[in-house]
């Protein structure tokens, strides 16, 4: 036991823990601020990335209504925040100019088909039904059926665009489609000297035929099926014989 000898200071008590500190713009009692805790955690996590992503999206989507309704040369990207209701150092921050903007911004019609792959039928036969019963049936007024116009006249008066646009939005469908045949091929479907390249072309052709002005006196599915009855017996392999009759 120890004691104090008179005369001399007592020992100073144990400081109390200090109470944590609220940042300034938080009073006391309210709920933590999740984006101070991500901020003092580290950078596990950007703080705001839905935000983020919402706005990608409203951005993309005023682009694209943009340049289908009043093409590129009308498309700024003024226009393109006001529609989207972001700033336009939101739109900057994302992309260095118009040109970058309006080609990722087109790249993603390329989304719905890519994502419509798993929802494919099992045989070749009713899978070349659904590719011509899709291109034949497109709605022209939709953003697609809008802007596939202006690139055609693109690939004229604007030939660096419509190549970034071949690149990122032709492309990816026609290795997509080749694959498709390719497929039906090893499988035994698809005749084994199928011209890969020239059957691809013979699909997609009827989707210009309305663009050109080559219009046919029947609704998108009658015109589908026509066209599957003069392509189907020179796609056909040995095992495709059976599909040819469904749907």
């Amino acid at each position: 036991m120890t004691v104090a000898v008179s005369g001399a200071s007592a020992p100073a008590p144990p400081r109390p823990a200090p109470e944590a500190q609220l940042p300034a713009d938080r009073p006391a009692g309210a709920p933590p601020d999740p984006r101070q805790d991500c901020a003092e955690a580290g950078p596990a996590r950007r703080p705001g990335r839905p935000r983020e992503r919402r706005a990608d999206r409203a951005i993309v989507g005023a682009t694209l209504e943009i340049f289908a309704d009043e093409g590129y040369h009308a498309l700024t990207i003024e226009a393109v925040a006001a529609r989207a209701g972001v700033g336009k150092t939101t739109i900057y921050r994302r992309w260095p100019g118009k040109k970058e903007l309006v080609i990722d911004a087109l790249a993603t019609l390329n989304d719905e088909l890519m994502a419509g792959k798993a929802g494919l039928p099992d045989s070749a036969a009713d899978r070349v039904r659904a590719v011509l019963r899709h291109l034949t049936t497109r709605d022209s007024d939709s953003l697609l059926g809008r802007i596939t116009p202006r690139m055609l006249v693109y690939s004229e008066s604007q030939p660096d665009l419509y190549a970034e646009y071949f690149d990122r939005v032709i492309m990816p469908r026609r290795r997509w489609l080749h694959g498709m045949l390719r497929e039906g091929i090893e499988r035994g479907e698809l005749r084994a000297d199928l011209d890969v390249e020239v059957a691809a072309l013979a699909l997609v052709g009827p989707a210009l035929m309305p663009i050109r002005g080559l219009v046919v006196d029947d609704d998108g599915e009658s015109l589908a099926d026509r066209l599957f009855d003069v392509l189907w017996p020179a796609f056909r392999g040995n095992a495709g014989t059976a599909g040819a009759v469904s749907g």
